[in-house]
């Protein structure tokens, strides 16, 4: 009797160890709002990089089109200034004339466009650098704050490994066939091994324990587990109830 006992309440501290370390876990793979800002700052200003740097390269592919359409447009405007000296009546002559005004505004349109696309790209790369110059001290800015969460991940990793340790040392301290109870409903009942009862129920999954399993539980002779959901059940104030074994564990 002593020794189940003194099982149950060392099973109790093992599951609030475990709970710790569950904790823990959760917090270590949940980043801070700050961090988890900064991440979705980082990713918006890189989208914003490449977009403008696809902008660029759009604006690039069309300005090429462009010179391409003006040098075509200058070769016609010459050929049809030179055809000018050689017409022969007015037909020709304002056919010639209607040529060359269609060639002079299409050159016009081509330089005109190719200027607009050329001050568009410098002004894209204007903004490209003076957002990368700036960078650098909102980088240091940053890094501090990366830096500050990696040292909690590690201080959190620390304490879970010494939990860890404590926990293995409880465990061999269990009689063994209660080890491997307490193990074994600790991985098929989501990290729940135990529950405790709690105006005659489970509080677990809530399942009411008959009069007799509530009297069998609070005398704590032996392993008494729920009908419903198969966890140990134990008294909330255990440790509190039997001081000598709570010691003696």
């Amino acid at each position: 009797m002593e020794n189940v006992r003194r099982d149950l309440i060392l099973m109790v501290r093992l599951q609030r160890i475990y709970d710790r370390i569950s904790e823990l876990l959760v917090e270590q793979r949940t980043p801070p709002e700050e961090i988890r800002e900064l991440h979705e700052e980082n990713m918006r200003r890189k989208q914003e990089l490449e977009a403008m740097e696809d902008q660029i390269e759009q604006l690039r592919s069309e300005a090429e089109e462009v010179r391409a359409k003006e040098t075509e447009s200058r070769a016609e405007l010459e050929h049809f200034q030179k055809q000018k000296a050689t017409v022969t009546n007015e037909r020709e002559f304002t056919a010639v004339i209607n040529e060359i005004d269609f060639a002079t505004k299409a050159v016009e349109e081509a330089v005109a466009r190719r200027k607009e696309i050329e001050e568009t790209v410098a002004g894209l790369e204007q903004e490209i650098e003076e957002r990368r110059q700036s960078r650098p001290e909102e980088e240091a800015s940053h890094q501090q704050v990366v830096q500050q969460w990696e040292d909690k991940k590690h201080e959190l990793t620390e304490t879970i490994h010494e939990l860890a340790h404590e926990a293995r040392a409880i465990e061999e301290s269990l009689q063994p066939a209660n080890r491997s109870r307490f193990l074994r409903l600790l991985k098929s009942r989501q990290g729940k091994a135990i529950s405790v009862v709690i105006d005659g129920s489970c509080s677990l999954c809530h399942f009411e324990l008959r009069p007799h399993v509530q009297q069998r539980v609070r005398r704590a002779e032996e392993i008494i587990t729920c009908e419903h959901c198969h966890r140990i059940l134990v008294l909330p104030n255990l440790e509190e109830l039997f001081p000598d074994d709570a010691a003696a564990g």
